[in-house]
Formats: structure tokens, sequence, C-alpha cells
């Protein structure tokens, strides 16, 4: 699941080698995380 840095859009397609565009014009994705909190244990 990626996300469009622009406008937040979320979008569900496979990145490949051909050029995605999100509906607003934007080129630009980042890949959304998980909302999963980790607990790391400090020594």
């Amino acid at each position: 699941m990626y996300k469009c840095i622009r406008c937040g859009r979320p979008l569900e397609k496979s990145f490949g080698t051909a050029e995605i565009e999100c509906e607003c014009g934007s080129r630009v994705f980042i890949k959304e995380r998980p909302g999963i909190e980790k607990v790391i244990l400090a020594r």
C-alpha cells in the first residue's frame, strides 16, 4: 500500500517499470507503515 505525498490518497497498484501517476499529477509516493507498535526493551 502506497500513499501520494501531495494529496495523501492511497494507491494499491504494484510498482513496476511503468511510470505511475496519482490523480493529482504527483509521481512521488511513500510506503505506508502498518499501525503496529513495536516494544523494544532497553538494557
